[in-house]
């Protein structure tokens, strides 16, 4: 029971159920912190997380809306609120909050505190920020470092701090998402990364001025940076940004000239005009994930890695599923599941890495209209486009008015897509189906996991239904 006529500050809010909610609210309350949890949805999950949370003395309300009246009546005890990234910054319940003088803050924030004198690496990005997290926290750990992915990835950072783990971390591997940056000012990494910059959540930063000032604040506040000069929104800004190191793949000697690490015509990694090491062992596909290696590269020298150990490091490397995924293959097509690719900019990476004929299969809830250059690309490299879902008509019709000339179907759901993909295969040779939906998943899954494994479950079905034109085995 809440006192409402107490006068201390003991109270810390936290807004939302999800994994980094729960282990906020778990960490919070094993440092002796008075805890409410309030989430706005049910479920089963959501009732689970309330059990446990509750048999740690922290009172949990689920279907519980975040508006500042239903705080009014015990504003004077909270101490922090901590609210779910998917909280805009500007929502009026946090403004009215921060009136009061209410520390508002996410569970990045609160990790900090106790991991703040670990080393940590942050990684931010409209894309590719993911896969350089996980590489790179894969070759640190291959060569013995703890180095844990955390962030907007992998596990929340509060549950390290929870578990005495936290003591042992060698570096912190943190995936920060622009919004993950915008409440938690105070995290200032070792080592920062920007990956790539193009037009993205604009629906939550309002402007592209002011999107590329958050991710530009993670870097301001590292003490290393390093940057991809391939990227033009990035390298036009290349005398602005704060002193860093860039990486580039390009052999122009105009680029090589502003840049640290590069691949060179002969497959060998350059380090400041000397030769690392030759690449031979390289899974990802694209000219955007030898970027992303030599991001890491970059990172990885700075912690004080060898070229021999980053070398050896990446011949066991497994990629992270939904980005550029082939999950089926024989001699006469194959079939990529690339659901991570949420908006225009990297569904053209994707799409540009592919050899030969290429089907598409496109939809979702759209992040904002620069699909033009995209379009350009579906001209040059497509045979054929498959639409589905919220975005489907609006992309049917641009498709269309910017003179796309090749077959569009549209579906509004991906299982009565794909029952016509198949019959299109039996008739018409392609190398290449891959599934780049180039807009977010809200409008029918949770995530881009959720539809690419619905997408993956479907194909598999598919094909154990038509063996006789598909025969062979799925990758697992």
């Amino acid at each position: 029971m809440i006192d409402n006529h107490s006068n201390k500050r003991n109270i810390n809010l936290v807004i939302g159920l999800g994994k980094s909610g729960f282990w906020a609210a778990k960490y919070l309350r094993s440092i002796n912190k008075r805890v409410i949890v309030w989430e706005s949805k049910n479920g089963i999950e959501f009732l689970e997380r309330k059990t446990a949370l509750e048999e740690l003395n922290i009172i949990v309300s689920l279907n519980k809306e975040f508006v500042f009246e239903e705080i009014q009546p015990f504003v004077k005890e909270i101490e922090s609120v901590v609210v779910s990234p998917s909280i805009p910054y500007d929502h009026k319940t946090i403004i009215e909050l921060k009136k009061k003088g209410i520390k508002v803050i996410g569970e990045i924030n609160v990790a900090w505190e106790i991991l703040k004198d670990t080393n940590w690496i942050g990684i931010t990005g409209t894309n590719g920020k993911t896969t350089v997290t996980h590489l790179l926290s894969h070759m640190l750990c291959d060569t013995g470092l703890y180095a844990p992915f955390a962030g907007n990835i992998g596990t929340p950072l509060c549950k390290y701090a929870h578990s005495k783990k936290h003591e042992k971390i060698d570096w912190v591997v943190a995936e920060l998402s622009s919004y993950q940056i915008e409440i938690s000012p105070e995290v200032k990494p070792n080592i920062g990364i920007w990956t790539t910059f193009t037009e993205d959540h604009l629906e939550r930063h309002k402007t592209l001025e002011n999107y590329f000032n958050i991710k530009k604040s993670l870097l301001e506040k590292s003490d290393f940076r390093i940057y991809n000069y391939d990227d033009k929104n990035l390298r036009n800004h290349y005398t602005s940004l704060s002193r860093g190191v860039w990486i580039t793949t390009s052999f122009d000697k105009s680029n090589l000239i502003h840049c640290d690490y590069w691949i060179d015509d002969q497959a060998y990694i350059v380090e400041r005009g000397k030769k690392l090491f030759k690449l031979e062992h390289f899974s990802l596909k694209g000219m955007h994930n030898l970027q992303n290696l030599l991001l890491v590269i970059a990172a990885a020298r700075k912690v004080g890695l060898s070229g021999k150990k980053i070398k050896d490091s990446l011949s066991n490397y497994k990629q992270l599923p939904h980005r550029m995924e082939t999950i089926y293959k024989n001699n006469d097509l194959e079939i990529i599941n690339d659901s991570k690719a949420t908006n225009f900019d990297s569904s053209i990476a994707g799409i540009s890495s592919i050899e030969g004929q290429i089907i598409i299969i496109a939809g979702g809830r759209l992040k904002g209209n620069e699909y033009s250059e995209w379009i350009k690309v579906l001209k040059k490299k497509v045979k054929c486009v498959f639409l589905f879902g919220e975005s489907s008509k609006v992309l049917k019709m641009a498709l269309i008015n910017e003179g796309f000339k090749e077959n569009i179907f549209e579906f509004s759901e991906l299982k009565e897509l794909l029952n016509f993909v198949f019959h299109y295969l039996q008739n018409n040779r392609v190398g290449t189906l891959l599934f780049s939906p180039s807009c977010s998943s809200f409008d029918q899954f949770k995530n881009y996991e959720e539809r690419g494994d619905y997408f993956k479950k479907l194909i598999s079905e598919k094909l154990k239904v038509n063996k006789s034109i598909l025969c062979s085995s799925i990758i697992s």
